[in-house]
């Protein structure tokens, strides 16, 4: 018997975010080293606060880290994906489709 494994996110996702939104954020983040998060956040179309509930909710999963620093008076916040994350991504996309042998 051979045994599966997925590497998908351990927790449910925030109940007020769409089943997708976690992938657009995901791809969203690919091929960047960092995006601005109220950038991201656009590209998501999500409210502040469904937005902050699945950055949060991402960074508990160790799929996104944000790293904030500070520019004159303003701190600026910028999420990239973690390796986890982008392995996680990877993973989801095989599963939804086939994706050509890329090694």
């Amino acid at each position: 018997m051979q045994e599966t494994t997925t590497m998908g996110p351990s927790g449910s996702a925030p109940v007020d975010i769409l089943p997708g939104q976690s992938l657009v954020t995901l791809l969203a983040l690919v091929g960047t080293k960092r995006m601005d998060v109220e950038a991201l956040r656009g590209r998501t179309k999500l409210t502040p606060v469904a937005f902050g509930s699945l950055l949060s909710w991402l960074q508990r999963e160790y799929l996104v880290e944000v790293v904030s620093n500070l520019d004159g008076d303003r701190v600026e916040e910028k999420a990239q994906l973690t390796e986890h994350g982008e392995a996680v991504l990877v993973d989801m996309l095989e599963n939804t489709c086939e994706l050509p042998e890329l090694r």
